[in-house]
């Protein structure tokens, strides 16, 4: 157990600006995505109260198919996971990166405000429900395997400029690791998702109008 808490200390310390850019750029996004919902029209907002409505209502009413929710939920994140991981071998990928970092965040922040847009106080009840514990364990898969995207681009390009010998090879190893990890997570996030977070909902049903 100590092992492993020195070489996760290790990392951390090795990757330290990395982590606090990524932690920053949640932050940001998360923030953007709470005030974004106070710059949409009347109209805008309409419609996504009317989403959010349907969603919970069909939870509600046991009107959720749970294999098509989890299927299309592990999809869509096997597909952002992938998406990051292959951005990471690629040099152009650092923006793009960085940019589905901030994405998810923000939608995140976006959907907690809108869920309590909608429902008032009650709202703040059902948006715990909607991101725990799923959409935390979202963020943290997102982060991980951006943060060793972003160190494998950087270290593409200081090949590329500085000419350096570096071990490439340990690192896509290491590289695969995560990815497998990232893809278990995904595989654990999208269970939690589809058959807890369903029911943590329902608990709060007498709040759905």
């Amino acid at each position: 157990m100590k092992k492993i808490f020195k070489l996760i200390n290790a990392e951390f310390k090795k990757n330290k600006k990395l982590y606090v850019f990524i932690s920053i750029l949640l932050v940001i996004g998360f923030l953007a995505g709470t005030l974004f919902i106070t710059i949409l029209s009347s109209q805008d907002k309409k419609l996504i109260e009317e989403t959010i409505s349907n969603f919970f209502l069909q939870i509600k009413n046991n009107n959720i198919d749970l294999i098509y929710t989890f299927r299309t939920s592990l999809t869509t994140n096997l597909v952002y996971v992938l998406l990051m991981f292959f951005l990471g071998i690629s040099i152009i990928g650092i923006p793009i990166i960085v940019f589905l970092i901030f994405i998810k965040s923000f939608v995140l922040g976006f959907s907690i405000v809108s869920i309590i847009f909608k429902y008032k106080l009650g709202g703040t009840l059902l948006s715990l429900g909607y991101i725990f514990p799923h959409q935390i364990l979202n963020l943290i898969i997102i982060s991980f395997i951006g943060l060793y995207a972003l160190k494998v681009s950087i270290t593409l390009i200081k090949l590329i400029f500085s000419k350096k010998q570096v071990n490439f090879k340990l690192i896509i190893k290491k590289y695969f690791v995560v990815l497998i990890l990232c893809v278990i997570l995904s595989l654990i996030s999208s269970t939690l998702e589809t058959f807890l977070c369903t029911n943590i909902i329902k608990l709060f049903s007498f709040l759905i109008k």
